[in-house]
C-alpha cells in the first residue's frame, strides 16, 4: 500500500508541476463554457429565435397596402427596421391593393406560390438561416390571406369592423387554449432547456477526456527517462501501475466536475446567461461522472502505451479528444444535427456521457436513469484498459 501510495503521489506531482496540462484540464474547458454559453443563449429561447428584422418599402400607396404594412408591423417575432439593417426587404409594389381588392382568390395564389411576383416582393439577406426564410414566408402569406379575407368580410359582406376583430381574435393560434410545458423524466413539470444545460456538461465532458495529453505525455516522458524499466524491476505490476496513474487523475476530473458545475451555477449568470440547474439527484453526478472518467483515463492510459513521443501523445490524444467531441454532440449540439449525424453521434462515449448528464440536469432523472450510459462508459474503459495492458506487456 506504502508503494502504491507513492507511485500516487509521483503523478500527483507531476501533473501540478505540468502548467500546460493545467491549462487543458481547467483553464481552457471553463473558457468554452463562458463562451458558448453567452453566445447560444438565444439559440435556446425562441422568442429571440423569431426576432426577425425586416424592412418595407411601399410603393403603392393603396388602402390595403397600408393594411398589410401595419399587419407586418403588429406580427409578432419581426421588427421592421432600416434597410441597412434588415435580413428581409418587403417591397410592396404599385398596383398591390387594387389586386387585393378584385381578385379573390389572390392570397390562395400567393399562398401556393402562383401570384404574380412583381406586386408582393421578397428579398432575403444571404447570411439568414434556413428556419427563419420559412418563418418570415409563413408570417407573410398568413397576414395577406387576413388582410384580404378581412376586406371581403367588411366590404363584401358588410360585417362590422368589430365583429371582424372578434373573429380574428378567436382564429389566431396564439389565443387557443393550448397549455404548452416541458416534462422530466419523473413526470414533473420542469423550467425549459438552456444554452447552459447544454454547455457545462458538454464542455465539462471535454474537459475530462482531454486528460489523454497529460497523461499520455508524462507516460512517455518517463518512458524515456527510464523510470518504467526501472519500477518493472521492483516488481511493480501493470494493474499497480494504472491504477496510480488512475487514482490522481480521477480526483483531478472530480475536482473538474465541481468546477465547472460552479461556473454554470454563479459566474455565468453574474455575466447575464443562465443559470444551470443540477436536478435532484447528486448520486446520478457522481455516477455518470465517475464513468466519464474511468473511460477517458482508460483511454488516456491506451494511447499512452501505443505511441512513443511526446509529439504523438499530444498529436493523437488532441486529434482523438476532438473527433470524439465531434462525433458525440459536444461541439454541435446533437438537436441541430441531421437524422444521419444523429445516429453516427452513438458511436462515440462523450454522446453516452452527455446523455447520462442531460438524464440528471435536464430530465430531473435519478441515479437509476443513468444506469445504461455509465454501463457503457464503463464497458468502453475496461476494453481500452485490457488492450493497454496487453500493449504494456508485450510492446514496452
Amino acid at each position: 500500500m506504502a508503494r502504491f501510495l507513492a507511485l500516487c503521489s509521483k503523478e500527483l506531482l507531476l501533473l501540478l508541476r505540468d502548467k500546460h496540462g493545467l491549462l487543458v484540464l481547467f483553464v481552457v474547458p471553463a473558457s468554452f463554457i463562458l463562451i458558448m454559453s453567452l453566445a447560444l443563449q438565444d439559440a435556446f429561447n425562441p422568442q429571440s429565435m423569431l426576432r426577425i428584422h425586416v424592412a418595407i418599402s411601399n410603393l403603392d400607396g393603396g388602402q390595403l397596402s397600408h393594411t398589410l404594412e401595419k399587419a407586418l408591423r403588429e406580427s409578432p417575432g419581426l421588427e421592421i427596421t432600416a434597410t441597412g439593417d434588415a435580413q428581409v426587404h418587403v417591397r410592396i409594389l404599385k398596383g398591390f391593393s387594387e389586386l387585393l381588392a378584385t381578385r379573390y382568390d389572390f392570397a390562395d395564389d400567393y399562398i401556393q406560390g402562383e401570384s404574380e411576383p412583381t406586386l408582393l416582393q421578397v428579398s432575403y439577406s444571404p447570411g439568414i438561416p434556413p428556419q427563419l426564410k420559412a418563418a418570415v414566408a409563413l408570417t407573410l402569406r398568413q397576414v395577406v390571406q387576413s388582410v384580404q379575407s378581412d376586406y371581403l368580410l367588411e366590404t363584401v359582406l358588410g360585417y362590422p369592423r368589430d365583429k371582424i376583430r372578434l373573429l380574428r381574435y378567436v382564429n389566431d393560434p396564439r389565443h387557443l387554449p393550448i397549455a404548452e410545458n416541458f416534462v422530466a423524466q419523473n413526470g414533473h413539470r420542469m423550467q425549459a432547456p438552456t444554452s447552459v444545460q447544454q454547455n457545462v456538461p458538454a464542455w465539462l465532458i471535454f474537459a475530462i477526456f482531454f486528460t489523454v495529453i497529460p497523461l499520455a505525455t508524462t507516460f512517455v516522458i518517463e518512458r524515456g527517462q527510464g523510470s518504467l524499466l526501472r519500477l518493472r524491476a521492483l516488481n511493480v505490476t501493470a494493474v499497480e501501475l494504472f491504477a496510480s496513474k488512475a487514482l490522481p487523475y480521477y480526483i483531478v476530473n472530480m475536482v473538474q466536475m465541481l468546477l465547472m458545475l460552479a461556473i454554470g451555477i454563479w459566474l455565468v449568470p453574474l455575466l447575464g446567461g443562465d443559470r444551470l440547474t443540477l436536478g435532484q439527484s447528486p448520486a446520478g453526478l457522481w455516477l455518470i461522472g465517475s464513468a466519464t472518467s474511468f473511460a477517458a483515463i482508460s483511454l488516456a492510459l491506451l494511447v499512452a502505451v501505443v505511441v512513443r513521443t511526446t509529439v504523438q501523445a499530444t498529436i493523437a490524444g488532441g486529434a482523438i479528444s476532438l473527433i470524439l467531441a465531434a462525433l458525440g454532440g459536444i461541439m454541435v449540439p446533437k438537436m441541430v444535427m441531421p437524422p444521419a449525424m444523429q445516429r453516427l453521434t452513438e458511436i462515440s462515449p462523450m454522446a453516452w456521457s452527455l446523455d447520462g448528464f442531460w438524464a440528471i440536469v435536464l430530465r430531473q432523472g435519478g441515479w437509476q436513469d443513468v444506469l445504461p450510459q455509465a454501463g457503457m462508459l464503463m464497458l468502453f474503459g475496461l476494453l481500452s484498459l485490457t488492450f493497454a495492458g496487453y500493449f504494456y506487456r508485450h510492446h514496452q
